[in-house]
Parts: structure tokens; sequence; C-alpha cells
């Protein structure tokens, strides 16, 4: 696809104005660029991202997109930061994206910033009512996940599904990544907090925990699955990740998020009063203390936090860049 950059002298000087305008960005210690989509059906007949990109664009333009080492949300890449349609000499659209990459010299850690990365934390002892736009959403890449035992394991959730196709544009892939957006204090509830506002919110707190835990269970026949429980805090996506096959170690992960979850909001809470207000935060699971802990955090302004080193060297990096969309729609709804 890079020749439709070469060919096109409009995405050539676009590249070039955006890259030293990205410069003097700390955030990153390289930037490149690449195609992220093309008005061409992929075999299967569809256009990746869909027919219209405009979306796709200002979300990049807006907010910017992570980039992961082979789609995993563990290890971070960097982020696409700027985004613009062209059209070639021969009549093809295609959208060009500038990538910014981090580099370990620019981490910072927990600690630079001053703040506790394991607060002390307890579940509230109150928890609000039931909203009417719940949702369990869910998104899979079909040729990962066979699509059939999705449907199986969805068959008995406690909230109205939505279902979204991602689309990792690899052709050998290493795990099977299953995304699960809940409201936020789904992951707080555990069964020991004593008042909920409505009385029928504890039916469906109760619920959504047991169907989890059996969706868990059910991961044994999966192939390497990462799971991403996520959602939205104070303004900070938060993402929970549970990896492999091991039932003990999916089980105790799964019992430990309440407090996981009550001290991820304390820890965003604590960075955004010292003005490093954080736009996702990633956890991971330690088998061995049995315990939830920071693996990193990106911040608004684009500089990547963490205690250890999460990335590989840039010289490691693929040189096809490909991200990975959702084909239905851009991204999944951001509970609050």
């Amino acid at each position: 696809m890079s020749d439709l950059i070469t060919e096109t002298p409009e995405a050539c000087s676009w590249i070039a104005r955006e890259k030293a305008r990205c410069i003097g960005d700390s955030a990153f210690g390289s930037f490149q660029a690449g195609v992220i989509w093309v008005d061409e059906p992929c075999p299967d007949g569809e256009i990746i991202g869909g027919t219209d990109p405009s979306t796709m664009i200002d979300q990049i333009n807006n907010e910017g997109w992570p980039l992961y080492r082979g789609h995993d949300p563990g290890f971070p890449s960097g982020r696409s930061i700027a985004a613009k349609l062209f059209v070639s000499p021969s009549g093809r659209k295609f959208v060009v994206a500038i990538f910014g990459f981090y580099v370990d010299k620019l981490r910072r850690s927990f600690d630079d910033l001053g703040v506790d990365s394991n607060p002390e934390a307890s579940s509230p002892l109150m928890l609000d009512a039931l909203f009417n736009d719940w949702r369990l959403c869910i998104a899979t890449d079909p040729r990962e996940v066979d699509p059939q035992w999705l449907k199986n394991v969805l068959r008995n959730a406690p909230l109205p599904v939505v279902q979204q196709e991602l689309s990792h544009n690899a052709e050998n892939w290493q795990h099977e990544l299953i995304r699960i957006s809940l409201p936020y204090v789904l992951f707080v509830w555990n069964p020991f907090v004593t008042t909920i506002a409505q009385e029928a919110a504890k039916d469906v707190y109760a619920k959504t925990r047991g169907w989890l835990r059996n969706f868990l269970n059910e991961l044994g026949s999966r192939n390497n699955p990462i799971v991403s429980l996520q959602s939205c805090q104070d303004g900070c996506e938060v993402l929970f990740l549970i990896r492999g096959n091991d039932v003990k170690c999916r089980y105790d992960a799964h019992d430990s998020l309440p407090i996981a979850a009550a001290q991820a909001a304390k820890l965003i809470s604590s960075m955004r009063s010292r003005h490093a207000a954080p736009l996702m935060m990633v956890y991971e699971f330690d088998p061995q203390l049995t315990r939830w802990f920071p693996s990193y955090a990106t911040l608004e302004d684009g500089r990547l936090v963490s205690n250890q080193n999460v990335l590989i060297a840039f010289e490691q990096h693929p040189t096809g860049l490909s991200i990975g969309i959702h084909k239905r729609k851009t991204q999944l709804p951001k509970h609050k």
C-alpha cells in the first residue's frame, strides 16, 4: 500500500508537514506513516473499517488510536496521532495515518508522578441504581474466535448484548483477543456491598458477576485467549487483562477484580489531582502474588507511564504497519 503514498504527491507533502509538526512532541521517540484504509473490499466482500472512513479519521485526529504489538493491549507501541483521506491519480481513495512510537527513555514511572500505583482501596458501601442503557458489549475477530462458541457463551448474558467484529489484519495470530465492555460499577461490585440504591440492581450485579465467572470457565476450550475487561472511569478507559488457560489464575483474577477496580479509580483520581490525567489505564494480573497491578497508563498529552519496561525496541517493529479496527463500528461504547 505504500505505492499509494509514493504515487500521490499530496499525501507525500502532508506526511512531511505532519512529521515536522510532530518532531517537538516529547511523548514519542520516532514517527512513521502508513495506509490504514483503502476503498477496496476484502475477500469477504467488505471494506475493512466500512465504506465511510470519516469517523475513523475524526477519532484519530481528536483522540488518537493506540498501537499494540501483535494487537495485544498489554504491549503498547505508540499511537496513531493524525490521519487524512487522499485520492490517488488512479482514483483509489485511501487514508494515511501518522504513527508516534514510544521509546523507553521517555517513559515516566508512577513514582515520577508522585502517586502510589497500588493505593489502599475498598469496595464502596453503596452502589447506584440501574440505567436502562446498560449493555454488555463484546468484540472479537471471527477468524480468531469461533462465532458459534461466542453465541453459546452469550446465550444467558444478564444484559442486552452489543456484538462487534474486530479485524486484526494478521495472517497468523498468537492469541485470541476478546474485548468485553461493561459499566464500571459492575467491576467494583462484590457480594459484600451492603446497600444498593435499587433492589432490582442487586440481581443484575450478581448475575453479571456469575455470568463473567462462567465465561472465564468456558475459556478452557480457547487457544491462548486474552480477555480484555474494559470500561470508562472518570474519563479514563480502564482495561483488566486476563490471559491464558490456567483455570485457577482466571478465577483468582475474577475474585480480585472488585478491589482492583476500586484501586484503579483511586489511582486515576490521584493522577488527575497531579495534572497527569490518564487517557487509558491497563491492568495485568500477577498469578504468583494473586493480585492486579497497573501495567501502564497513557496520559492525555500522549506520554507513557509505567513502572516497568513494556516496550520493545523500534528496530523490532514490523516494517508493514497495521492497525486493528472494528469492522462494524469504530469502538466499543464508553460506559459511564
